[in-house]
């Protein structure tokens, strides 16, 4: 007769291996309750998106308060102006529509910019690594209008930069999707 015990143990230890991200393996800091990013609309790399058409985000759990500060859409490139409008999350903290003030412009390519402090409610970081299958890519200081000659020196941030949480240890600026207007 079969050990219910154990097989419950070893059922847990396939389903918890079966779902563990390869980047829990390469960054130990993360774990099954760091948040990960579920969805992005528009799509990365969508075309033909409609003007008036909100931008939202999907986290894997709820997200801590303010963290809606470190999501920002930009105009053209990282580097472009940030589109102004109104953040606002779903009751559970885990779907953040960004809202434009102005329909977006015709023929334009816009990018999302995910900032790698943003941090769930357990205050675990969020795993970018994982935005990766949705097509996301890594911010890096030259996507940013960044050289060496700026970022943070004695606590202050220099011209070029968006402020605290922007820059990871790993010297990376966060994660980011882009999408064209129609």
């Amino acid at each position: 007769m079969r050990n219910p015990i154990a097989t419950v143990l070893l059922g847990s230890v396939a389903l918890l291996a079966a779902c563990a991200d390869v980047s829990m393996m390469t960054n130990p800091s993360l774990s099954v309750e760091s948040p990960t990013v579920l969805g992005v609309s528009p799509a990365n790399a969508a075309t033909g998106v409609d003007l008036a058409q909100p931008v939202v985000l999907t986290f894997s759990g709820p997200m801590m308060p303010g963290m809606e500060t470190l999501v920002v859409l930009h105009e053209g490139t990282l580097a472009g102006p940030a589109v102004a409008g109104v953040a606002t999350w779903s009751a559970d903290r885990t779907v953040l529509t960004f809202t434009p003030s102005a329909p977006l412009k015709r023929n334009m390519t816009y990018v999302l910019h995910l900032a790698p402090s943003l941090m769930g409610a357990s205050g675990r970081p969020i795993n970018l690594d994982a935005c990766a299958r949705l097509g996301g890519r890594y911010a890096t200081g030259g996507m940013m209008g960044v050289s060496a000659g700026t970022g943070m020196t004695n606590g202050a941030w220099r011209p070029g930069m968006m402020g605290d949480g922007w820059r990871a240890a790993d010297g990376t600026f966060g994660m980011f999707f882009s999408f064209t207007t129609a």
